[in-house]
């Protein structure tokens, strides 16, 4: 079964050496992008947050310890583990203000329990950690085989905490725990997305689909596991979702309220096969026989597979138009297709990519092209036509002929005809291996890989507007915190003053004249995003954008 998850992965590092794993292998793909290494993470890194308060990022194994980088020092520094939160199983994690959101579980023999807990920062550097939300015991299905709790995330206006909790079976199938629960599937805690206020917490969440459907926290049902989420600039919530065993593409979902999002009966697009009871999976052209799932009898016909319910309509993942991630198999003949030369979208990438590390600039603090765009990797590495790599942890399935180890780069727009999100894709670096989780930071994207590399992906920053007096104006430090200074020659001491404006026009900030050529402004209050700056001097305005981070 395959599972997007670093906590599997105890075996499979052999195959790269500290040496091989901290050289410079990750390479842009165009000549306006830098790629540094940063340092060599610790074991089982799953994600990736920046604190606002400390300007430090931060990361988290999977097994609980919580690590501070220190960037210019190229070093990291434990400051938490699974003692203080109480997470063994750390899977989400995100900053709002001066407070620390985890979400993960914890594993007990034949159950286990999700678990939300945030970590109040004091004076000292220490945090007191209470819990958000906590579950019933439910039942797992076998060591490090379910999803858990995984993507955690908080809207733009602050009022909500959003997390994912993923499926306990791969596609649906029965799963036992060997013989502990004869004949179970999913069940009313799993493969949903929650929704709480952000104030909340002891939150207790019962495993009883009646409590669910009533209690007012589940968003949104039929998501298999959406370890990772992102908002636009629309304020819309996105999720990438990674598929079973069988060759279905992964997903990448517009995440509404009240949606269902077809699983386990819809998968990638397809129909989930053992809806049908005559299936037989030595004839499905979406099945590799190679692969662990096939050779352990879980693609047997499934008589007993729970029909679709009557009535319930499924919201279809977005659609891949190409170039990149975007191979899939044809389901009538089994032949390896391109979308970007069929014709016929993906939805949404390469089956067993497993995308990860979903990033939306949102303010668009990146230049050029890459402006307002959105990124996603790729955990799992490429291989050959029967999708097998020799450097895979699971050595098959992989993606087939898709090289996978690159970030991939999306134009991510609303298509107005058909009233949904739509892609097209493009490959900006290459070289990864198991990279888990991105977060950006200005006009920078850092990447870190489960085992791995913390790298950074400098953009080009973004475009000055174009003004009749361009040269010599000078703002920084950009991005910028609270204050910012401003450089203008000024050898005739000519009054000036300078504007601070949102992206639209909208004026919110005129200092006061003065006539120096160095400035330094006041306190600037406002929220974290992207600015116009004005200097207006002897009939001539000069612009810059500021991206203010608070």
């Amino acid at each position: 079964m395959k599972i997007c998850c670093p906590t599997l992965l105890l075996f499979c590092f052999a195959l790269f050496s500290t040496q091989i794993l901290h050289a410079q292998r990750v390479q842009a793909l165009t000549n306006d992008i830098s790629v540094d290494s940063i340092l060599l993470a610790k074991p089982w890194a799953s994600k990736l947050a920046l604190d606002p308060i400390s300007k430090h990022l931060f990361y988290c194994g999977s097994n609980g310890n919580i690590y501070e980088v220190f960037e210019a020092a190229q070093t990291d520094s434990l400051r938490f583990t699974s003692q203080d939160h109480s997470l063994t199983r750390l899977q989400g994690m995100c900053f709002m203000d001066s407070t620390l959101f985890l979400s993960g579980n914890i594993w007990y023999s034949t159950t286990g329990i999700g678990l939300i807990m945030k970590g109040v920062l004091q004076p000292d550097g220490t945090r007191i950690w209470n819990t958000v939300l906590s579950t019933e015991a439910y039942p797992t299905s076998g060591p490090s085989g379910d999803h858990g709790f995984t993507g955690l995330t908080i809207d733009p206006q602050k009022q909500f905490l959003y997390f994912s909790s993923g499926s306990r079976t791969s596609f649906g199938e029965v799963q036992t725990n060997n013989g502990a629960f004869p004949g179970l599937r999913e069940q009313a805690l799993t493969s949903k997305i929650f929704r709480i206020p952000i104030a909340a917490e002891n939150i207790f969440l019962y495993n009883d689909s009646t409590f669910l459907d009533t209690c007012g926290y589940v968003f949104a049902k039929g998501t298999r596991n959406a370890y990772d989420m992102a908002w636009n600039a629309q304020g819309h919530l996105f999720a990438i979702d990674n598929a079973g065993e069988r060759d279905d593409p992964e997903e990448l979902n517009w995440i509404q309220e009240g949606k269902h999002y077809g699983f386990p009966w819809r998968i990638g697009g397809n129909l989930n096969p053992l809806t049908n009871p005559n299936y037989n999976a030595s004839q499905d052209p979406l099945i590799n026989p190679h692969n662990s799932a096939f050779l352990a009898g879980h693609f047997n016909a499934d008589p007993s597979f729970p029909p679709i319910p009557s009535g319930l309509e499924f919201t279809e993942p977005i659609s891949n138009y190409g170039n990149a991630a975007d191979y899939y198999k044809n389901e009538a003949t089994g032949n390896i297709e391109k979308s970007s030369e069929s014709g016929i979208p993906i939805k949404t990438f390469t089956p067993h990519r497993s995308p990860l590390g979903l990033v939306i600039d949102k303010n668009k603090a990146l230049g050029s092209v890459y402006s307002g765009k959105a990124f996603v990797m790729s955990f799992m590495p490429g291989g050959d036509s029967t999708g097998f790599s020799p450097i895979s942890p699971w050595g098959s399935p992989c993606p087939f002929v898709d090289p996978s180890r690159e970030l991939v780069m999306m134009n991510l727009y609303f298509d107005s005809l058909n009233n949904d999100y739509a892609i097209q894709t493009s490959n900006v670096a290459t070289g990864f291996y198991l990279p888990v989780d991105a977060e950006q930071v200005g006009n920078s994207l850092y990447i870190i890989e489960n085992n791995g590399v913390l790298w950074k992906i400098r953009f080009p920053a973004p475009n000055v507007i174009p003004t009749c007096a361009d040269k010599g104006l000078f703002v920084y430090p950009n991005p910028s915190a609270a204050a910012l200074n401003l450089y203008y020659p000024n050898p005739n001491q000519q009054e000036r003053y300078f504007e601070l404006l949102t992206l639209d026009g909208k004026l919110l900030y005129r200092s006061a004249n003065f006539n120096t050529e160095f400035y330094k402004s006041e306190t600037l209050n406002y929220p974290q995003g992207c600015y116009y700056i004005q200097l207006l001097t002897n009939g001539a305005i000069l612009a810059r954008q500021q991206l203010i981070l608070n």
